[in-house]
This record gives C-alpha cells, sequence and structure tokens, in this order.
C-alpha cells in the first residue's frame, strides 16, 4: 500500500509553493534574485523532536506522537535505525488514536523497513486493533484474505482466525466459531503458538458482554471444559462469578480444576486470574474433595470416576448447590501432603481407588481428619463405618445378589462351586460355601481344577457330576422325600449312559468369562443341562466386548452387576443424556459411581467442624435415599454398606438383564425337557431290548417293573 498522510501532503504543498514563487522570480523583471535556500534542521532540533514524539506516546498521547513522527518521516537525513524506529512508532500511535486505514499503511511501512516486524507480538497487537476498529465489511474482508493467504505467518492467520470467529459468534454461530477454534489450535504448529492463542482468546472474552458469554458458556461440557477454546470461556465465566463472593466456592472450583485438569499451555493464564480472587476471597473452605489416579495403569479408571462427579457438580451447582470439588491425584508424588492441606471444610472425600493408597491414608491418621469413601471393595477389619465407609460393591453383595435370586426366585435350596485353585477362586469360593449354608442350611459341594489346564476341564466337570450324584444318593437314603418315579426307573441298573442326576440344581463358577466359554459346555457335554451357572461380575468384562455367543449354552447363567444400561432410572437417564449432549458417548459403572458418589455427598450436606463416624452415618441415614445411576447402596446404622446389584444373563451379542418370572419359566422348560430326553432314551433302550428278547414293549416293561420292585425291597431290607 502507499503511504499518504495530511501532514505529509502538506509538506508537498509548501515545496510547491515555494517552487512557483522561484519560477515567478527568475521570469520577472530581468532583475537578478537571489533565493534563500531552506534551513536545515540541526542535529540537536531533531534529536529535540525525537525526545518529544517518544514522550508522547510513552504519556498514552497518541495522537500528538502520531504528527510528530509524521514530521520525523518527512526529514531526508534519517538514518536506516532512525526511519525504522519512526515507521514503528508512527503506526503503532496512529491505530491508538482510532485511524485505523493509515495505521494499517504504516504497518506495512515497519515491515518494509524492518523485514521480520511483522512476525513480532507487537506488531500483531497492532493490527488486531486497526482490524477491530474498522467497519465490519471492511474488518471481514481483510480477515478472510488474511487467513486464506498462506504466505502470511501462521500468527498473523491465527489472528484472523480467531476475529473471524468473534464476527462468528455475534452473529449467533457460536458452535460454528468455537468448532473452528478447536482445529486452529490443533493445527498449531508449536507450544508458543497455542499460548499465544489462548492469551488472545482470553483477551477477547474479557471484552464480550454478559449475553455473549452466557452464549458461549452454554457449549460448555464436563469434558470439553479443561480444552481450548472452551476452558477459557470457563475460566472468564468463573472469573465474573467470582466477583459475587457468594460464588466464589463455585467459582473457585471450576478454575482450580482448570488448574489442576486443564490443558493449558501457558497455564500463568489461570494464575493470573486465581492469585488475586484468593487474595480478595481465601481459599473456600466447603467442598468435597476426590483422591483418584489420574495417571498410571488405573489412569483410565480414575478419568472414568472424575467425569461422572464433573457432572454431577456441574449439574448441582447450575441448580444453585455452592461447594467446591477438589481433585487429587494419588500417583503424583505430592498426593499426601496435597490430602494433608485440605481445608477441614473438606470433610468428604471420594477414593482412594488402591488399597495401598488407603493403607497410606489410615497409617498417616487422615481418616481422623477427613470421612473417605473409598471406592473398593473391601476395607481393613474394624475400620468401615467408623475410620471410613465404603462406596463399591463387596464379593458378599455380589454373592448375596445370586443367592437371593436363586433361592428366592428360582426356589434353589442346593448348590455346588466349581472353581478355579488361584487366590481369587478360593476366596470367592469360601464365601459363596459360608453364605449358601447360612441361608439354606445345606452344604455346597465344591470341586477345584487347574486354570493353566484346559485339556482337563472336561474330566474336572465330569468329577463333579459323579461326586453330586453319589451324595444325592446318600441323601436320599436317609430323606424321606418321595422322588421322581422317571428317576427311580432310570437308576433302576437298567439303563447305562444315562444322564448323571447331580444334587446340586445351580453351580458357581468364579473365573474370568473367558474360561467360562470352555467350561460350560462341558456341562453339556456330559448331559447336564438343567443347572444354572451363577458367576462373579467378573464375566462383565468378557461380556462387555460384544462377541457373539452360543448362546444355547448360557441361557441359564446368571451374573450381578452394578450398572443396568437397559432399564435406566430417571438418574442415570440424566447420565446418559449429559454424555450424549457432550458427545462422550455411553457412560459405564465407573462413571455412575463417581457421578452418584458426588450426588450423595451433596445430599448429607455440610458436616459440622466435630463430626464424627456417628454424625456421617446419620448423614448417610437420610442421603442415601435418592435416585441412584448405578445399583443402590444402603448402609446400616453402624455404618457398614451393602448394594443390592442388577442381575444379567449372557446373549448372543453381550448380556442383558434378568426378567425373573421369565427366567424361571425357562429354568421349569428346561426341566421338563430333560425329563422328556430321558424317557425318550429310556423308551429307546426298552423298545431296542424287547426286540433282543423278542417280546413286545408291553411285556417288557412289565417284567421291567417287577426287577425294580425286587431292587427297591432289597434296598429297603439293607437299610433295615
Amino acid at each position: 500500500m502507499k503511504y499518504t498522510s495530511s501532514l505529509s501532503l502538506r509538506g508537498v504543498t509548501i515545496t510547491l509553493m515555494v517552487m512557483a514563487l522561484t519560477v515567478a522570480s527568475l521570469t520577472g523583471c530581468g532583475k537578478k534574485v537571489i533565493v534563500t535556500p531552506q534551513a536545515v534542521p540541526s542535529r540537536g532540533a531533531e534529536h529535540q523532536l525525537h525526545q518529544q514524539a517518544l514522550a508522547a506516546y510513552n504519556s498514552g498521547d497518541y495522537a500528538t506522537a502520531s504528527a510528530l513522527y509524521d514530521r520525523i518521516l518527512q526529514r531526508q537525513n534519517l538514518s536506516e535505525t532512525e526511519k525504522r524506529s519512526a515507521w514503528r512508532y508512527f503506526a503503532l500511535s496512529t491505530i491508538k488514536s482510532g485511524r485505523a486505514l493509515l495505521g494499517l499503511q504504516a504497518l506495512d511501512k515497519w515491515e518494509s523497513s524492518q523485514p521480520g516486524a511483522i512476525e513480532s507480538t507487537e506488531w500483531q497487537d497492532a493490527w488486531v486493533l486497526a482490524i477491530k476498529q474498522l467497519p465490519q465489511d471492511k474488518s471481514l474482508a481483510i480477515l478472510e484474505s488474511t487467513y486464506n493467504n498462506t504466505s502470511k505467518p501462521w500468527g498473523m492467520r491465527a489472528n484472523a482466525a480467531l476475529l473471524l470467529a468473534g464476527l462468528e459468534w455475534k452473529k449467533g454461530n457460536t458452535g460454528a466459531a468455537l468448532t473452528s477454534l478447536e482445529d486452529l489450535y490443533a493445527k498449531a504448529p508449536n507450544t508458543n503458538y497455542k499460548a499465544a492463542l489462548e492469551r488472545r482468546l482470553f483477551s477477547e472474552l474479557n471484552g464480550v458482554d454478559a449475553q455473549q458469554l452466557a452464549a458461549l458458556a452454554g457449549h460448555l461440557t464436563p469434558e470439553n471444559e479443561i480444552t481450548y477454546p472452551y476452558s477459557l470461556i470457563l475460566l472468564e465465566k468463573a472469573r465474573r462469578a467470582a466477583g459475587d463472593e457468594q460464588n466464589w466456592p463455585s467459582a473457585w472450583a471450576a478454575i482450580e480444576r482448570l488448574r489442576t485438569l486443564g490443558k493449558l499451555a501457558d497455564p500463568t493464564i489461570i494464575d493470573s486470574v486465581l492469585a488475586p480472587l484468593q487474595k480478595e476471597f481465601g481459599e473456600p473452605t466447603q467442598g468435597v474433595a476426590l483422591a483418584l489416579p489420574l495417571t498410571g495403569p488405573y489412569g483410565s479408571i480414575g478419568w472414568k470416576i472424575l467425569r461422572g462427579a464433573g457432572i454431577a457438580h456441574w449439574q448441582l451447582t447450575n441448580n444453585g448447590y455452592n461447594f467446591a470439588l477438589k481433585v487429587i491425584n494419588t500417583e503424583s508424588p505430592t498426593w499426601e501432603q496435597e490430602l494433608a492441606a485440605l481445608p477441614e471444610g473438606f470433610t468428604i472425600v471420594g477414593g482412594p481407588l488402591r488399597k495401598n493408597i488407603f493403607q497410606k491414608i489410615y497409617e498417616r491418621d487422615l481418616t481422623k481428619k477427613h470421612a473417605f469413601f473409598s471406592f473398593l471393595s473391601s476395607l481393613p477389619a474394624g475400620t468401615e463405618g467408623e475410620d471410613a465407609w465404603r462406596f463399591f460393591s463387596s464379593p458378599k453383595d455380589q454373592l448375596q445378589s445370586l443367592l437371593n435370586f436363586t433361592q428366592f426366585d428360582l426356589g434353589i435350596n442346593n448348590y455346588a462351586a466349581l472353581y478355579p485353585n488361584d487366590n481369587y477362586g478360593k476366596h470367592m469360593t469360601e464365601l459363596f460355601m459360608q453364605l449358601a449354608q447360612q441361608q439354606t442350611g445345606a452344604p455346597v459341594l465344591t470341586a477345584s481344577y487347574d486354570s493353566k489346564n484346559p485339556q482337563g476341564w472336561s474330566n474336572d466337570v465330569k468329577n463333579l457330576l459323579i461326586k453330586s450324584e453319589q451324595e444325592k444318593k446318600e441323601l436320599q437314603l436317609v430323606s424321606e422325600n418321595v422322588e421322581n418315579p422317571l428317576y427311580v426307573k432310570m437308576n433302576s441298573g437298567q439303563y447305562k449312559d444315562m444322564p448323571y442326576q447331580p444334587a446340586f440344581q445351580a453351580v458357581f463358577l468364579p473365573d474370568s468369562w473367558k474360561n467360562m466359554e470352555s467350561i460350560i459346555p462341558h456341562f453339556f457335554f456330559h448331559q447336564e443341562d438343567r443347572a444354572v451357572f451363577l458367576g462373579p461380575t467378573l464375566w462383565e468384562q468378557g461380556l462387555s466386548a460384544g462377541k457373539k455367543l452360543e448362546s444355547r449354552y448360557y441361557k441359564l447363567a446368571v451374573f450381578p452387576g452394578i450398572w443396568n444400561p437397559f432399564t435406566p432410572t430417571n438418574a442415570s437417564k440424566q447420565l446418559v443424556q449429559a454424555m450424549d449432549d457432550a458427545g462422550l458417548g455411553k457412560p459405564d459403572a465407573w462413571v455412575g459411581l463417581g457421578y452418584d458418589f458426588i450426588r450423595l455427598a451433596a445430599g448429607m450436606g455440610s458436616m459440622p467442624t466435630d463430626w464424627n463416624d456417628d454424625t456421617v452415618n446419620t448423614g448417610l441415614a437420610s442421603a442415601q435415599h435418592m435416585d441412584w445411576s448405578i445399583a443402590p447402596i444402603t448402609w446400616d446404622a453402624e455404618g457398614n454398606a451393602s448394594e443390592n446389584l442388577f442381575l444379567f444373563r449372557p446373549s448372543r451379542n453381550g448380556f442383558v438383564p434378568i426378567n425373573p418370572e421369565a427366567f424361571g419359566n425357562r429354568v421349569n422348560t428346561v426341566r421338563v425337557r430333560h425329563d422328556e430326553r430321558i424317557q425318550m432314551m429310556m423308551d429307546e433302550a426298552d423298545t431296542k431290548k424287547a426286540e433282543e428278547l423278542g417280546v413286545s414293549l408291553d411285556e417288557y416293561r412289565k417284567q421291567q417293573n417287577i426287577a425294580a420292585s425286587n431292587v427297591i425291597s432289597m434296598n429297603t431290607a439293607e437299610n433295615e
């Protein structure tokens, strides 16, 4: 662009007037005229002019500074250094005095006199300021041209894109503008450019009105709020909200969440907001903390819990609850110090997730300062309900759900357990035996197998069936119950290769689903198709992959779980909707766990400074009656937790919830068909034998009945 200004035009006009007078003098009366040359300013005068111009600029008198630098630029004897400085300050002062078009021309002159100036923050800041002063149609044309010009520096094009996004959200196209900023940030070549984008956007957000900020904040979700550009929208929203002291805890929680979990390239932006506010209001003393692994091997689980907790906190604060949420990464080397430094008002702490972390917490006596709700299946003996509380299902919860269903819905009272000879299998089986015997009064038949020797599993299943059949025969000798005549006939000794008749009606299988795909079919191979197969929550992991199954083997299999995506509660519907709105996919048990924990903690309210275990247990007594997204947890008066788990069965493409009535009908149908198959096998054997003896089927069966009666009489005599 060609540089012009009112002052430079004035200089040209004066020069032309002098030249005209000179020509007139030379063509006058023939008299000799001596023209006196113009005086050249001394170096001292020039230096004084530079000082005056710089002083005007530094004092903020940009109009005067612009005029003085314009005069300097008329001088013919400027050095290159002086020229670069003059163009720089003329461009800056002209733009800051409100003359955008002339300022943009001067910026080009500055770049011409000092190649590379366009890359500087000062140059680009001035360019942004000039663009903002232009009418929208002119600024839009320049911004689009700049952004599309790949020869321009990336930083300048990024500034153009950011200003274009600002124009978009002012027109109401907020979603499109934010998406553009996300894409721009992702393309930033390095951390420095990302940091510059963050600072520029935050500066822009400082100037938007409340209505525009509300529109931008409407796109925040618990997941995106820690990433650009949403993190800066949240920061500005929190900064403004903190102006009202009543909102300070919630604002602090949002800023602290950004500081701890945020992904800004320039975290000093957060500190610049948080430090003065904390100095004015102090750190909030009321809130809920989470102690979770956010890195390391358990980091993915920690983030899921945090995601659910974040959604709950978001919903609650939007509905008027005013409490802070503090997150501590238990994989951080300073996690113990951070926990110890929590204010007393952060009475309730969710976590930890790992036993060794809880042990350290307990050893440091932190359980005396805070009420920990651990995400562990068990706590050390004597601690639950006194030193800590459990917010997770226990092995007992799993087994009790299975026993209650099979006994009260299916009428089953006889159980067996076939378990792998590892610590998990042994522990779960011992607990199952204890609970089943307490509930039914009948012992549980057990057998183990080598989990590393699948070739032997078929014999292990067969031996369990043989052992249970023998147990049944022994029980019948001392029992007065009348046995099914079909089985009396089958066991008369006249038939070979008939199905086993085990005493158990259900068998507990505490192993992974992967192993179940081999073990359960062995029961069918050995002709036992009536047993109800009971599994741990561990089965869900294998079935969640959606692998297709031979479902005929697993129609009578049952396992418990804490998350039911098929028949959601009102709470889980809200969680699913929040996740869907944020584009985060579907929640699972871990997300639901975090979601419900924050809601329970909020329902318990603020704890007094002199709280004790009775205070917590009293709070739980009322707060637990909420609408749960996961299987509901209840606490007794002593603070011991139990969870009434959902029940599922494997299906062709995963698993589905149990319908007790339909499942019971299926069990009865399978039993009837099993008996029909036995009758058919005996009929075939009878027909074949009658043909071999050359008698009719009726005659052969009469002989059978006589022989069976003799066997029963002999057995009775022996027993007497």
